[in-house]
């Protein structure tokens, strides 16, 4: 079982969670974060299955249970983010476009070269 965690709950962490919670069977989202989480989404979130929301992405990159991130937020802090979620040891996947720069694609692959976290 692979213990998931995905940063982003708007529109598009939302189909990443039903796609996961009902078609993957081998894993389970332990945690979703956002920093606009309101009563509502975190609502929707429990009867999806997942057992824990925060406003902090850095509670599923510190929790020891969580095995892979998913990140699913629209602006550029996404490469800070899957650096950090690599450097924790967390399998890492971005939704939308890994990078906007060159430079940034280099910097995710010298992180991964680093860690050896895909």
């Amino acid at each position: 079982m692979v213990t998931v965690g995905i940063i982003g709950a708007g529109r598009i962490g939302k189909v990443h969670t039903e796609s996961i919670s009902n078609y993957v069977r081998n894993a389970k989202i332990k945690t979703v974060a956002d920093p606009f989480m309101n009563d509502n989404t975190a609502a929707w979130l429990r009867s999806m299955g997942v057992e824990n929301t925060c406003t902090d992405y850095h509670e599923i990159l510190n929790d020891p249970e969580i095995d892979a991130v998913v990140i699913m937020t629209g602006w550029s802090g996404r490469i800070a983010i899957a650096k950090e979620s690599m450097l924790a040891g967390k399998y890492t996947a971005i939704e939308v476009g890994c990078a906007d720069t060159l430079d940034e694609c280099f910097e995710l692959v010298e992180t991964y070269e680093k860690t050896g976290v895909p």
